[in-house]
């Protein structure tokens, strides 16, 4: 199983979070209304707060519930197996997820905490499913040597930029970022690429090898601080820019020894194959749910 296929479960995994934590809070602020409560009128006919919990719990009930059930699997056959995952060991993968699969996006929903709470748990459940799996020395440095790209980067910009159609424009944009409006809502407002526009113009992680990013903006990058935008406008193919550094990576390259753990559990997933999945251990931690489905056997 390859990097980036990890990332894509934990990006699907963070956003299954989301909607849990909003239908549990859901659930628990009706806990002190009345069902019968009138949280809408259209055309004089009310929709009830037990209506919208019965069409939440529709949607959303089963997937919360064994998202939750989950969680406390993995953490419990964790405590019993006495499996420990260092913060270096999160950190490492965090990283590796923002330089070299250019992944990791923060908002308002999804923190850097959830970010790395979740490569925690992520780390967690390929231990418990691949625990009995060994994989030789000789497999793990080969599989390294193969795929070095996979764990090692170039210095990395992680910018923002506004395109406006013309100079003009540019200094306006300027001048409301002088006057303390933040980037992200100029961005929003007034940037012309509409891919990056609703993500505060956040382009992600790029490098100098970037081919789809003007090498203007890694220069101009270079030369600033952390949270900086440039101070002039900068020319590109369709209009003007202002470029902001959010954060930079220096070049890196882990060694063999400080990736081999993830290299076996990522051998030993891609063994598993469909096998590969928290449910398999429900068994093991003697699982039983309202939806009527014993443990997996």
């Amino acid at each position: 199983m390859k990097s980036r296929t990890i990332w894509t479960i934990i990006l699907g995994a963070l956003l299954v979070c989301c909607i849990a934590v909003a239908y549990t809070l859901t659930k628990s602020q009706a806990g002190a209304s009345s069902s019968g409560e009138s949280i809408a009128t259209i055309g004089g006919k009310s929709v009830t707060r037990e209506e919208w919990l019965k069409e939440m719990e529709d949607q959303y009930g089963k997937s919360t519930l064994e998202d939750m059930i989950n969680v406390r699997v993995v953490e419990q056959l964790a405590k019993k197996n006495n499996l420990k995952i260092s913060k270096s060991e999160v950190d490492r993968e965090f990283l590796l997820i923002k330089a070299v699969n250019n992944s990791f996006y923060e908002d308002e929903h999804t923190t850097e905490k959830e970010w790395k709470d979740q490569i925690r748990y992520n780390i967690l459940l390929e231990e418990l499913l691949t625990r009995d799996i060994d994989i030789s020395n000789k497999e793990l440095e080969s599989f390294y040597n193969k795929n070095k790209e996979l764990y090692q980067f170039d210095d990395s910009y992680r910018i923002r930029h506004i395109v406006v159609k013309d100079e003009e424009e540019a200094r306006e944009v300027l001048k409301e970022l002088k006057g303390g409006s933040s980037f992200e809502a100029v961005a929003a407002e007034r940037s012309t690429d509409r891919y990056t526009s609703p993500y505060g113009g956040d382009l992600g992680f790029v490098t100098e090898a970037s081919d789809n990013i003007p090498s203007a903006y890694i220069e101009e990058a270079k030369t600033l601080k952390e949270d900086e935008w440039s101070q002039e406008p900068i020319k590109v193919s369709n209009g003007y820019a202002i470029i902001q550094l959010k954060e930079k990576l220096k070049a890196r390259t882990f060694s063999f020894d400080e990736v081999k753990d993830q290299i076996r559990r990522q051998i030993a997933m891609d063994q598993l194959g469909d096998k590969a999945t928290v449910k398999t251990l429900w068994k093991e931690a003697d699982v039983s749910w309202f939806y009527g489905e014993k443990s997996t056997k």
